[in-house]
């Protein structure tokens, strides 16, 4: 990657600009850094960002830019001098109980900044409109309805450029309506959240749908409570691009922390280039299936939520997430997931680490981490006329699998599984079942044991026919006594 990053004296709101190249693959994520900490990202080129220097304290300043590609890699430039000059930021200023009323009329006009100073604003339904930006005074803004009120949601996002940041919206807990944090209505362009508490959350934190496109999360805190459902829902379709989640904590859902939803099967360009990166995701769990946990085959409709991270679209990234204690499944692949990666995420104590559902084709899985589950990856059978072909799983590491590291299931053919790790855990640590044509090679099991570490056996499809694996090949896996070989 080559990255230039824009340095000097910022005496009025001004744009920052940086150029990121990926030598291969594309690049996912610029992020712009100001003294090491996140002023944002911006996930489409020309990579830009602005800044309000009346939002920043004056004087001299290290900025950095840092990139991220589609495989993980991360590059940074070295920290230049910018200078921030006092400035204030041309605003209307509303509290509680002063002007508040000719903020929100002005908000939904659009093309305006309203700063809201600290305090409690009961309300809910908000309009913003058409470049207009929101801005609270930090944690202490406070959003949220009067006590019982029915709402769709309580701040609503309808057009273009839109900022929203720098405060909570408490969302009430269980009640009547939709009872989303905030919504972004349909044909909604470059909508920003940013350092937002999303608490007591009714059902969704933010909940996006329709033909929309860069539509980001950043930086944020979304808890559900143990009583909502999704974190981040996005509705994806042919008509939706670019849905980002980055740097976000979400926990306590019922069931989805981050849902990238596409579950049309092979589309081209369907919810193109959705991104979770570098976000904390955990306690996903639904007290209605408690059932599922101990008796999945005898309970209807297990597997269908309890996922931290679930990605249906095209050429999707899910990069350097944490997932905890999601209790179906860490992270997981639907509809049309087809060019997607899945690099460099830590997924602890879930039933399976990793699930491809059938009809995710030539991605990659590679350099993540699944402790404490059944399955560490389990690549869906093919049926109903669609499977999950030409996958690559690279230097994985999965630690005490119960029932297996990694199982390809029927129909699945043409995956690489190159230089995973499996400690402990359930032997076979690799199985084939009814796939064909797969490359298996220098994966490393440990502690050595008597079991063999990959095993090919037959099955059917679901036509009844026998699915017998063919032409898999195998060459230098091994077990050894240690794990710190590699």
């Amino acid at each position: 990657m080559t990255l230039i990053g824009q340095h000097g004296t910022v005496d009025r709101p001004t744009t920052l600009k940086a150029a990121a190249k990926a030598r291969s693959g594309r690049v996912v994520a610029v992020t712009f850094l100001l003294d090491g900490v996140p002023l944002g990202s911006d996930t489409k080129a020309p990579y830009s960002l602005a800044l309000d220097p009346g939002l920043v304290p004056s004087g001299r300043h290290r900025l950095t830019v840092a990139a991220v590609d589609n495989h993980g890699r991360r590059r940074a430039t070295q920290p230049v001098t910018l200078t921030t000059d006092t400035f204030r930021t041309q605003a209307l200023v509303a509290s509680p109980n002063r002007g508040l009323e000719r903020a929100l009329v002005a908000l939904r006009s659009g093309h305006v900044t309203v700063r809201l100073t600290p305090g409690r604003y009961r309300l809910h339904d908000v309009r913003i409109g058409d470049g207009a930006r929101l801005l609270g005074a930090g944690p202490r803004t406070v959003l949220s309805p009067p006590t019982g009120a029915s709402y769709f949601a309580v701040l609503v996002a309808r057009g273009r450029g839109i900022a929203i940041s720098d405060l909570t919206v408490d969302g009430g807990g269980p009640g009547p309506g939709r009872g989303i944090a905030v919504a972004v209505f349909d044909g909604s362009r470059n909508v920003r959240l940013s350092r937002l508490r999303l608490i007591r959350v009714r059902t969704d934190g933010v909940n996006v749908w329709g033909a929309y496109s860069n539509v980001s999360v950043q930086d944020s805190l979304i808890d559900g409570d143990g009583g909502a459902q999704t974190g981040v829902f996005a509705l994806g379709s042919d008509r939706s691009r670019a849905t980002s989640v980055i740097r976000t904590r979400i926990r306590g859902f019922r069931s989805h922390g981050i849902l990238l939803a596409q579950r049309e099967y092979g589309r081209t360009a369907a919810a193109l280039h959705g991104l979770a990166l570098d976000n904390v995701v955990s306690d996903i769990r639904d007290p209605a299936r408690d059932r599922c946990y101990y008796a999945p085959n005898r309970e209807p409709k297990c597997g269908t939520n309890e996922g931290g991270i679930w990605t249906g679209g095209v050429e999707a990234a899910i990069i350097g997430n944490t997932v905890l204690r999601a209790r179906w499944d860490g992270i997981e692949t639907v509809g049309s997931s087809t060019r997607t990666t899945v690099v460099g995420n830590t997924i602890r104590d879930t039933r399976t680490g990793i699930y491809l559902e059938h009809s995710t084709n030539d991605s990659l899985f590679a350099r993540n981490v699944v402790t404490g589950a059944r399955t560490g990856i389990n690549v869906e059978w093919s049926h109903d006329g669609q499977g999950s072909t030409h996958n690559a799983f690279t230097s994985n590491r999965i630690v005490s699998a119960t029932q297996g590291g990694l199982f390809v299931d029927v129909g699945d053919d043409g995956n690489q599984i190159v230089e995973n790790v499996f400690v402990g855990g359930a032997r076979p640590a690799i199985v084939l079942q009814g796939t064909s044509d797969n490359v298996v090679r220098r994966n490393l099991g440990c502690p050595a044991g008597d079991d063999e570490l990959v095993r090919e056996q037959s099955a059917h499809f679901d036509s009844g026919a026998r699915a017998v694996p063919r032409r898999n090949r195998l060459s230098g896996n091994t077990t050894s006594s240690s794990c710190r070989t590699r």
